[in-house]
């Protein structure tokens, strides 16, 4: 791996990993602005993969569970924004508050992964951010996805 992908996958892991909102961070004057988008603290795509290569958060699919099964970012998790409540224990059990999450669902234009975050920053998680993207994204680049 080259100097500068390493780079931007361990600034990515460090903002995903402080809890802290990127804008807010220190580091974000280091990080390269494809890590976040403006002051929403939501990955791009880049920044997601980054994330995914290094292993250093759970992915989380918004989407029914349909969906998920049909199709999704490879070794992510169910949790459904319809069945959050029910499926909600589960996922406690296999993911620590303290864990980074990155949550992401269809496309940008699908608003169950924002939602699903926020539950889940209610619930106790810290480090929570959204993949805007989605799947539709995900795919499109050609990045690893099962089902």
């Amino acid at each position: 791996m080259s100097e500068k992908p390493l780079r931007i996958a361990l600034i990515a892991a460090a903002l995903l990993i402080s809890g802290v909102s990127p804008a807010l961070s220190p580091l974000h004057a280091a990080a390269p602005s494809a890590l976040a988008k403006e002051e929403s603290g939501e990955l791009t795509l880049s920044a997601a993969k980054a994330i995914f290569d290094t292993h250093s958060a759970c992915f989380v699919d918004a989407r029914s569970e349909y969906a998920y099964y049909k199709l999704h970012i490879k070794g992510a998790l169910s949790l459904s924004d319809s069945r959050f409540d029910e499926q909600f224990p589960d996922f406690r059990n296999k993911q620590a508050v303290n864990s980074p999450v990155i949550v992401y669902c269809a496309n940008a234009s699908c608003g169950k992964a924002r939602h699903v975050a926020k539950m889940l920053i209610k619930k106790g998680y810290r480090s929570v951010r959204v993949f805007s993207g989605g799947l539709v994204e995900w795919v499109n680049a050609g990045f690893p996805v099962e089902g």
